[in-house]
């Protein structure tokens, strides 16, 4: 009967102890493109939609809201149409870390632009927007 219980529970440990990582990676709770980013929040959401503009740099902001990801390192990874174009790393530091990074387009820079959310080697999240060139 005890030989039972013991193996029921240490079944059930081990069968928590499995599913615990995935719980404990944490989540974005928000993720979204914009604009600018001021006093740690995205003033706008872009939409999934940019018009290139001829005689101007247009920047896009790609903001995060972390939670639960305390001790890690989170990468913004953006690409265009698929070829990545830069990694930017956050050390997160706190339960709820906010963090933002920037892009630069310029015209020619045309096609669908994404940036994965990366935790640990492992895509977390994704967005993308086409900047699109009708001139």
């Amino acid at each position: 009967m005890w030989q039972t219980l013991t193996k029921v529970a240490l079944a059930g440990i081990l069968s928590f102890a499995m599913i615990l990582p995935a719980w404990a990676e944490g989540t974005v709770a928000r993720a979204q493109f914009s604009t600018d980013v001021v006093d740690r929040e995205p003033i706008d959401d872009i939409g999934p939609t940019v018009k290139v503009e001829y005689g101007e740099i247009q920047r896009v902001y790609f903001f995060t809201d972390l939670r639960d990801m305390s001790g890690s390192q989170v990468i913004h990874r953006w690409k265009l149409d698929g070829e990545d174009q830069a990694d930017i790393g956050f050390d997160i530091g706190g339960d709820r870390w906010r963090v933002w990074s920037s892009k630069r387009l310029m015209p020619g820079f045309d096609g669908k632009w994404s940036v994965d959310v990366v935790q640990d080697g492992q895509v977390i999240e994704s967005r993308s927007f086409d900047y699109v060139d009708e001139g």
